[in-house]
């Protein structure tokens, strides 16, 4: 039999995708490098939440500070002392109970320090494949995978979004990966798998369960099914495994965290601008200090009708896209649709903390690279500038900055996005043959 011959276009393909390989290998060394002794601040409570029930102490698991956030649970200070403080900030746990007690089998075995460098590795991996993931969900048709990992790995090694996520170590990485997957697990086809991945990352943190809304609008019901079905399992396991007690704790932990709004420079939602802005223009006076301010209503009463009027524009803009995207192709539709929708979570949640940005920051070439170069050159430098970490942080610890300005420049750039996604919904429904 004769050999087949590799034709020079599958071999310059092969050339291509090995270096793209090489390329986020790289990056995967050097991130990894780079945030090795990270706080991981953000991991270490779900460390302690299994500790503490491994030792028979579950009042300790959603103990919080007075305004639960702000820093580590004095009531955890003991514990970390005698673990020889494996982490500078501990903040509170505010996670569903499943996770605690399944960590609570693995705790007593690992120590503190191994368990937080073993999933900054993993991490720091699903980081470097969500790049591939997103790729096969975003990257349009004649557009080469080494632009698009180029263009990935240079925001992921700039951008303040991805940065904040590495140096807390945040469970979000692996909320973020699972999504990627479960939409990419759609656009495959698998149906089903798409909706137990989606179903696990809403398990994880519940604000991810608004993606099943993509789903549906995708008429994909056997998904969205196994999305349900998936949450109902695990809330079921949860409850068998953990017991009411402990959820009982946990409604009264995200009851809090409704009730609290963070003025901080790390939380970059529309709400925070706004009441930024308000305070600016003096409508509103916040007890602000230099590191921002924790409101509840005692100190803003009108902050129940700012958080009910962002549910309300979310919902809106929700509608909006939906009708906007739906002539498009299914693929590009869905594309930009998980864009859109990652980008309206995070800007209308309460807490859109900056590592929430990671899922839209690893979807946006898809924009760069539908546009003229000269303009896509300029708005991937303006972006890649006022989202660099270094400006963010340093604007604030080292340049001696007001950091509102630089917190409601990113919230006005991600509303910027919004517009040039419903721009390039509308050319693509134009372009679109009858």
């Amino acid at each position: 039999m004769k050999e087949r011959q590799t034709s020079p276009k599958d071999a310059g393909e092969r050339r291509e995708r090995a270096l793209c390989v090489l390329l986020l290998a790289l990056w995967f060394a050097a991130a990894l490098a780079g945030h090795w002794h990270s706080p991981s601040s953000d991991l270490a409570p779900l460390y302690l939440a299994g500790h503490f029930l491994a030792e028979g102490r579950p009042d300790l698991v959603y103990a919080a500070p007075p305004l639960f956030f702000g820093g580590t649970p004095p009531a955890w200070t003991e514990t970390l002392d005698a673990m020889g403080n494996p982490w500078p900030h501990a903040f509170p746990y505010i996670y569903p109970p499943i996770w605690a007690k399944l960590l609570s089998f693995l705790a007593p075995h690992v120590g503190p320090v191994t368990f937080t460098k073993a999933v900054m590795v993993l991490h720091v991996a699903l980081m470097a494949v969500a790049v591939a993931v997103a790729a096969r969900l975003a990257r349009p048709a004649g557009v080469r995978p080494l632009l698009w990992v180029v263009l990935s790995l240079a925001l992921l090694q700039t951008s303040v979004f991805s940065e904040t996520a590495l140096h807390f170590n945040q469970p979000q990485v692996t909320v973020m990966f699972l999504t990627l997957l479960a939409f990419e697990r759609l656009q495959a086809g698998s149906d089903r798998a798409a909706g137990v991945l989606l179903g696990v990352a809403a398990a994880l943190k519940i604000l991810p369960g608004v993606f099943v809304l993509l789903f549906l609008f995708e008429r994909r019901w056997r998904a969205a099914a196994a999305f349900a079905l998936t949450v109902a399992t695990l809330v079921v396991l949860s409850y068998l495994l953990a017991g009411q007690a402990l959820h009982g704790d946990f409604l009264a932990a995200a009851d809090r965290i409704e009730t609290t709004l963070p003025v901080v420079p790390s939380n970059a939602s529309a709400q925070v601008s706004l009441m930024l802005v308000l305070d600016t223009l003096g409508l509103a006076n916040l007890p602000m200090t230099p590191a921002g301010a924790f409101l509840t209503p005692a100190e803003f009463p009108a902050l129940p009708a700012v958080a009910w009027g962002a549910r309300v524009a979310l919902v809106l803009l929700i509608a909006l896209f939906a009708m906007r995207l739906h002539p498009l192709a299914p693929r590009a539709r869905r594309a930009l649709g998980l864009l859109a929708l990652s980008i309206l979570i995070a800007l209308f949640s309460p807490v859109g903390w900056l590592h929430y940005y990671v899922i839209s920051l690893l979807l946006l070439p898809q924009l760069a690279l539908q546009a003229p170069p000269r303009i896509a050159a300029l708005a991937f430098i303006v972006f890649g500038a006022l989202t660099s970490s270094t400006l963010y942080i340093r604007s604030v610890l080292a340049f001696g900055w007001d950091w509102t300005i630089i917190n409601i420049a990113v919230s006005v750039l991600w509303f910027a996005v919004l517009f040039v996604i419903w721009r390039a919904a509308g050319r693509m429904a134009e372009e679109r043959p009858a």
